[in-house]
């Protein structure tokens, strides 16, 4: 499938962190994310799995493989909330905000939002205080390549009226 980009706009709070979290719960609620379609071998028992391998990939090692990825889904928990979805698609993610499991961090690492720095404001925006409609304009437009890596998000904070009026998320995830 590859990496899907996504952007979402909440209020500002002084806690990014908590926003992340409370963004994460929301997207969760709605819905809105990939979802892994279940294979139907999932639903089978051990013995059932087992009836549907091939004889002949015996000694190749094959079917112990097989075997051991189904044991492994089977291990993976239902989703109740935005981590354990994580939790039970591990390689393909979810597409969204959802994958930032990692919560906020200073500086870009797997799984987490990270800000921009004041030089990297200058360059987009001009200023270190960009107005709303300047960082969803940018936003349309972002290409995070050049500054982060794929599994990776960005947070801007935009301003109006001299004061911080919401968080802006994007970043791109998934396989």
């Amino acid at each position: 499938m590859g990496a899907s980009g996504w952007s979402y706009s909440v209020a500002y709070q002084p806690d990014v962190a908590a926003a992340l979290r409370q963004l994460r719960q929301e997207v969760y609620d709605r819905g809105a994310y990939h979802r892994e379609e279940p294979d139907p071998t999932y639903a089978l028992t051990e013995e059932e799995f087992r009836a549907t391998l091939d004889p002949a990939h015996d000694d190749s090692g094959i079917n112990e493989f097989l075997l051991d990825d189904w044991r492994a889904a089977q291990r993976r928990p239902r989703p109740v909330d935005p981590d354990s979805l994580f939790a039970a698609q591990p390689h393909s993610g979810t597409h969204s905000v959802i994958d930032m499991v990692n919560g906020v961090s200073d500086e870009p690492a797997p799984g987490t939002v990270s800000p921009l720095t004041d030089e990297q404001l200058l360059a987009y925006f001009g200023t270190v205080h960009p107005a709303p409609d300047e960082v969803l304009a940018w936003l349309k437009s972002f290409d995070p390549y050049p500054i982060r890596e794929r599994w990776q998000g960005v947070y801007v904070v935009s301003y109006l009226d001299g004061r911080p009026g919401q968080i802006h998320f994007t970043g791109f995830s998934g396989d």
